[in-house]
């Protein structure tokens, strides 16, 4: 007789923190891009956009990843806030990050609250809004360029996106 496995919420938030958390390390794209949602929204203190295809997620992981080697980052330590069921399907969770250097902080802690969403049999990040004082030398900019592929991609053709109908 099969027997179902209980998973809690903050199994699943773990999960997925360290799945990106390996991906940033291991410079693996395929593992991050496997945690999110496509589309996924984005939200900063700077901005919101809506991240529509796996380029626009390339984007942020580079910038990311461009950030990290530049601050010399080492370990990032992300223990989950809350974590709570709002259905079978979906997980509100809230993270608090801390960046490290050699044992030593190089940004301000700061909150990222996140929707998952199960896709099948699969968790994903469909959310994430990122609470970077604006303060914090370089990250609030590598989490929100100017536009991503996709959005600059609507603005080339005069902001139409040929995929919709009405």
């Amino acid at each position: 007789m099969p027997t179902s496995v209980h998973v809690t919420a903050y199994e699943i938030g773990y999960t997925l923190l360290e799945k990106t958390k390996r991906a940033y390390f291991e410079d693996d794209f395929a593992l991050f891009v496997s945690a999110f949602m496509l589309p996924h929204e984005h939200v900063t203190l700077q901005g919101w956009a809506v991240l529509e295809t796996e380029d626009d997620l390339l984007v942020l992981f580079e910038r990311m990843k461009a950030q990290f080697s530049q601050l010399e980052v080492d370990d990032i330590v992300r223990p989950l806030v809350s974590a709570e069921f709002v259905t079978p399907f979906k997980i509100e969770a809230t993270a608090e990050s801390h960046i490290f250097s050699r044992g030593q902080r190089v940004a301000e802690p700061y909150a990222v609250q996140s929707t998952l969403l199960r896709c099948g049999p699969e968790w994903r990040i469909a959310t994430a809004n990122y609470c970077v004082p604006l303060t914090t030398k370089g990250l609030p900019t590598a989490l929100m360029p100017d536009a991503f592929p996709s959005e600059s991609l609507k603005r080339s053709k005069g902001g139409q996106d040929d995929d919709w109908s009405y």
